[in-house]
């Protein structure tokens, strides 16, 4: 057997009533350098998790243990403190209320790019082979959310999966030292203070529709 985050999707999915969400934070200085925060809460399908883990498996998928999440977790972790440009890892890990916080300083968005990939990696074989996610240059800040490379998971979702990450969040925040000044950021809502921008989606929109979470960013210099 092994195991697979869709087939723990597919059987919370029955109910068609939980759903979850995913929150990238990612704060920019002016020199490319920053601090990236990932959030996954799952709190709100927490009484159908709970149900999962009183079984062995589900559709001939392994139910992993908390020890095997763990150990996931700490896989991610020593992998993310080798990457060159990247210190301050953190994770934090609510096996209770199913939140889980992964939050990391970059040097620059080249760091970045690699720390995403790694994590990547770890829990999907069929990862692509590079990953430019962030661009940072002469003040334009770019998320490049290329659905292409997901195609493998979006080609295998059922109906009743699909149906679930429509009604699940995927929220990008992005943070700058200085006022955000121009940008084809039409999906992103900038901030009072014109120095974040806030993208919220359906995850199934964020990742199987081309074109839908990319945005050039302008930040005043």
């Amino acid at each position: 057997m092994k195991y697979s985050f869709y087939g723990i999707l597919l059987f919370i999915s029955v109910s068609l009533t939980s759903c979850f969400e995913i929150i990238e934070d990612v704060t920019v200085h002016k020199n490319g350098s920053g601090t990236y925060k990932f959030i996954v809460n799952l709190s709100q399908s927490k009484n159908q998790i709970d149900k999962i883990r009183t079984q062995d498996s589900i559709l001939q998928y392994k139910v992993p243990t908390t020890a095997t999440i763990d150990n996931k977790i700490t896989e991610v972790k020593t992998k993310l403190q080798g990457i060159d440009g990247i210190s301050n890892v953190t994770i934090k890990q609510d096996h209770t209320n199913y939140i889980y916080n992964l939050s990391c300083d970059f040097k620059n968005v080249s760091s970045l790019n690699n720390a995403v990939h790694s994590i990547w990696k770890t829990y999907d074989k069929k990862a692509p082979a590079a990953l430019t996610l962030y661009s940072y240059e002469n003040g334009i800040f770019k998320r490049n959310a290329n659905s292409s490379e997901v195609d493998h998971l979006t080609q295998s979702a059922n109906t009743q999966i699909i149906e679930m990450l429509q009604k699940s969040d995927y929220t990008v925040i992005c943070r700058f030292d200085t006022t955000v000044t121009n940008g084809n950021a039409m999906n992103y809502t900038v901030s009072p203070s014109k120095k974040a921008v806030l993208y919220k989606h359906d995850i199934w929109s964020t990742i199987a529709i081309k074109g839908k979470s990319n945005n050039n960013i302008t930040v005043g210099q």
